[in-house]
């Protein structure tokens, strides 16, 4: 459903963005993205918040094409959010902009195609199954949210460094993760203080940030001094060619690139599975549905790369979580110069915040945008989307150049635990949703485990 907004009847084009009010700073704190839901069915699709520097928040997908398609080279990454990331990034693909960006796109796309993909699922699907061997049944609580995340683990380790990696070295990288996301919204809300002001979490954040980055370098050097060998993520980062001017990376880009893949391929997919498993424990249709496709199509035999091509519904699955909870929920941009979006005035120098979480859940989309419904994402019911109703792997340009390996490593854990086990809720207590650098659940995820 391609819907074009029009600009109120009360608005005139150019008009300030209206303030509802109220005290949003503990609005965010105590609601959070619910909060901005509950604004816009008040205030509509665009309003400012009052905080200092007065956001915008641009509620509708048609919102997203402007910022991040249509007049894209208006706004920048600045601001808080991004300076925490380009501290431990820093100047990778993920945070970088207009030529750098170009130039790491060129060279990376290339190791991202469907056949390199497609040359990696049998690694995908091996980490997979040695990591369910370690499961123990029966379990009374299961901990989701840190099996999802050992999963994911040990597949971004294994396609990204081979054998080079020590099970050491992943417990350290799977210590040092969890802080660094942790102080994400942290560093947000304290950018502007200046750099002696006392900030909690900032000096183990750092810590940690220094400890990933120094251990991937080693890795890097470990893997370069080995010569030709298995082909990993790695091994094709460091091998990458501009077709243009046959220049490599060199030690810096590589390493800010090796860290943002790390990162992106470990957390976001494992948040998928564990908002995919919390969805199907609230609906045991869709669970049994699951199961259903995975008995039809492998009984008992081994899962292979081409079953999946034969289980869509396993990754409809995938897909229908993360519409409703994409771990990049938000994203801020800074406009450049003015602009006008929806009728209201962006003046030069304004942040404006992008909910994903709300374009995923529009009413002008999704019909019963609340329910969890895979078959949204059938081919033949997904086709007259707009185009940035979806975007939980960014849209355009900034379409994240993982996003097959991580749909195929979403779908083959879902088959191969479903195939194993049985989960079953612990309990009908509410999980809620906590935005910080990726949408987590607060809490955790727990269900009990059997063997099917």
């Amino acid at each position: 459903m391609n819907v074009r907004v029009e600009p109120s009847s009360t608005r005139r084009a150019g008009d300030a963005a209206p303030r509802p009010g109220g005290f949003p700073l503990i609005g965010l704190l105590h609601e959070r993205l619910d909060y901005l839901a509950r604004v816009r069915a008040r205030a509509g699709d665009v309003y400012a918040l009052d905080l200092p520097g007065r956001p915008i928040v641009l509620c509708h997908p048609s919102h997203g094409q402007r910022v991040l398609r249509d007049n894209a080279a208006n706004y920048r990454k600045g601001g808080g959010f991004w300076a925490v990331l380009r501290e431990l990034l820093g100047d990778g693909i993920i945070v970088s902009e207009g030529d750098r960006w170009l130039r790491q796109r060129r060279l990376m796309q290339p190791q991202f195609h469907r056949k390199r993909i497609v040359a990696m699922a049998e690694t995908v699907i091996q980490a997979i199954d040695d990591e369910l061997g370690r499961w123990t049944i029966p379990t009374a609580r299961f901990d989701v949210c840190a099996n999802m995340s050992a999963i994911t683990m040990r597949v971004i380790t294994r396609t990204m460094f081979g054998d080079h990696i020590s099970q050491a070295e992943i417990d350290t990288i799977a210590r040092e993760l969890p802080i660094i996301l942790g102080y994400t919204l942290v560093g947000v809300l304290t950018h502007g203080l200046p750099s002696w002001a006392p900030v909690p979490g900032r000096r183990r954040f750092r810590a940690a940030r220094t400890t990933i980055r120094e251990l991937v370098a080693q890795l890097i050097d470990r893997r370069r001094a080995a010569g030709v060998g298995e082909e990993t993520l790695l091994a094709l980062l460091i091998d990458a060619v501009d077709a243009d001017t046959g220049e490599r990376m060199n030690d810096t880009q590589l390493l800010d690139e090796a860290v943002g893949i790390f990162l992106a391929g470990y957390e976001t997919t494992a948040l998928g599975l564990a908002w995919a498993i919390h969805l199907m424990l609230r609906t045991p249709s869709v669970m049994a549905h699951l199961e259903g496709e995975i008995d039809a199509t492998l009984g008992d035999r081994r899962l292979t790369f081409a079953d999946l091509r034969r289980m869509p519904y396993a990754r409809q699955v995938l897909q229908e979580s993360l519409r409703l909870y994409p771990p990049a929920s938000w994203l801020p941009r800074v406009a450049i110069a003015d602009d006008t979006i929806d009728g209201v005035r962006i003046p030069a120098g304004t942040t404006v915040i992008l909910p994903i979480y709300l374009w995923h859940r529009h009413p002008d989309v999704w019909a019963d945008p609340e329910r969890f419904d895979p078959g949204r994402f059938d081919p033949e019911r997904a086709s007259d989307r707009h185009s940035f109703a979806y975007v939980p792997f960014g849209a355009g340009q900034r379409l994240c150049i993982g996003k097959e390996l991580a749909l195929l490593e979403g779908q083959a854990a879902l088959a191969a635990i479903f195939q194993r086990f049985r989960l079953a809720p612990v309990d009908d207590r509410v999980v809620r949703a906590l935005p910080t650098a990726t949408l987590t659940p607060q809490g955790g995820i727990w269900a009990h485990l059997r063997g099917r």
